[in-house]
């Protein structure tokens, strides 16, 4: 072993309590008020659409192309606690420890003990990973659908021929579809493996229910006017992801795939010693159990086949496989050297300055909905503004209408005077004032700071952070 039991479990003592520090002051993040947004509406009207992204593909009637039972899980939590910012970080909070005990749960079944070795380490990992601390506390689906993916995986694990354990990852590989689009890999890699395995009876029982239960995402789309037009518009022409449809997008994705697991240190630190401990005991590679290894390589391949983005946030639906396949060749042949040893200082070096960092930033910098809070008296309620997105914290419904900066983004041009141009926007608009945030969420277009007046809109506010501009009295 690489360190005693002992030290181990006070290292993850250590690890945990951090991991808490890093949840008291989170400040949003531009997503947490996106999708929060979205189940704000879902919530209070029973159907997913935003007022930030008004004039984008009619998202202001219906949302259509959204990641709807994530949305679903939010309006939830929502109606339970109310429309406050750690609410929605919870989102990503309860997948996690989700996560973490289906990780304990596959080591318990291998070694029928909590207190192994292995499965301090492993949950050392666990809460040593930067990316997954900092995605833990927000607002964002690839937790949720990693948790239940990889919930679905452990049931076929147990199955054997058991229809009941079937049908259930069949429901639990829809219900990640349901989260997100990309959620489908894991309703492939079941049918898949099941297949492979000559379990064909089960295979068309997981394709049943499992179809069923994904084809739920076009609830809504059906029974709009019009609804599979509008949700293939949407689909097709997202802002964010218009630019990636095309054979040449297409391949260009595919060929830089592998950027997604190296994309920042924090993704690099599980790629670097899950790689080592793969070609470390590359001889071991095949006595690990078979249907962890087609499943996981499923995965990855229809990740790869069907994604128009790798980006680097989507790495935790692969994660807990990582661990599983680290967790499996480490057993198979425990070994202590110095690369092994180096590789780890790096991995926990990477991961304890990202879980520092952030713990710097919760107490070191004024709680956003804080600061919201103290601008009430200088902003006109119950009218109209432009606004960064994260005001939706806590402030969303004190007003009639806010529009978010980065709409503004997604419809600006390029000018001389790009803060003119916003104003000018604005103004078209109807919003009655303009917030900016100088610190927090700084603008290309933001004036210089203290300007006195923009077209239409004149300064009422400033104390070198937030700038308040209000439109000019006809």
């Amino acid at each position: 072993m690489i360190i005693s039991q002992r030290v181990l479990s006070i290292f993850l003592v250590v690890l945990i309590f951090l991991t808490g520090l890093t949840y008291f002051y989170r400040n949003p993040t531009g997503d947490d008020a996106w999708f929060a947004e979205q189940s704000y509406w879902l919530h209070k009207d029973g159907i997913i659409r935003s007022e930030f992204f008004r004039g984008i593909l009619g998202w202001e009637k219906q949302l259509f192309a959204s990641h709807k039972l994530f949305l679903a899980f939010g309006a939830l939590l929502f109606d339970l606690f109310g429309y406050h910012l750690p609410v929605i970080q919870f989102v990503g909070l309860i997948p996690f420890c989700v996560l973490i005990g289906e990780l304990c749960f596959y080591i318990y079944q291998k070694e029928h003990r909590l207190n192994s070795w292995h499965l301090i380490f492993s949950l050392v990992l666990v809460f040593s990973n930067g990316l997954l601390v900092k995605m833990s506390f927000e607002n964002r689906p690839e937790l949720l659908v990693s948790a239940l993916g990889f919930g679905s995986f452990l049931c076929i694990h147990q199955a054997k021929k058991n229809n009941m354990k079937i049908i259930a990852a069949a429901i639990l590989a829809g219900m990640a579809m349901l989260c997100h689009l990309n959620g489908v890999i894991f309703l492939i890699a079941g049918f898949f493996v099941l297949v492979y395995q000559r379990y064909y009876k089960q295979a068309f029982l997981f394709a049943i229910a499992g179809g069923a239960t994904g084809l739920l995402y076009f609830l809504d789309v059906f029974l709009a006017t019009d609804g599979l037009a509008r949700w293939y518009y949407q689909f097709s022409n997202d802002p964010a992801t218009r630019d990636a449809f095309g054979w040449k997008s297409k391949l260009l994705v595919m060929l830089t795939y592998p950027e997604m697991f190296f994309e920042s240190p924090e993704q690099a630190a599980l790629t670097i010693v899950f790689v080592y401990i793969l070609i470390k005991q590359r001889k071991f590679v095949k006595t690990l159990p078979k249907l962890v290894k087609t499943y996981s390589l499923t995965v990855l391949i229809a990740f790869w086949l069907i994604t128009k983005d790798g980006a680097g946030t989507y790495m935790p639906i692969f994660m807990p496989f990582m661990f599983v396949f680290i967790y499996e060749l480490y057993k198979s042949n425990s070994f202590k050297d110095v690369g092994f040893q180096f590789v780890l200082a790096v991995y926990f070096s990477i991961g304890l300055y990202g879980i520092i960092e952030i713990i710097y930033k919760n107490f070191s910098q004024e709680y956003l909905p804080v600061a919201y809070e103290k601008l009430r008296p200088y902003l006109p309620s119950k009218k109209s503004g432009l606004v960064p997105l994260t005001f939706f914290f806590n402030e969303y419904d004190r007003y009639s209408h806010l529009l978010s900066s980065e709409n503004y983004v997604h419809n600006s041009t390029t000018t001389n005077d790009p803060s003119a141009q916003m104003a000018g926007w604005a103004h078209q608009h109807k919003a009655d004032f303009i917030l900016m945030d100088y610190q927090f969420r700084p603008e290309y277009f933001y004036p210089e700071p203290g300007k006195p007046s923009l077209p239409y809109y004149k300064l009422t506010y400033f104390d070198k952070r937030f700038a308040i501009y209000k439109a000019n009295v006809k």
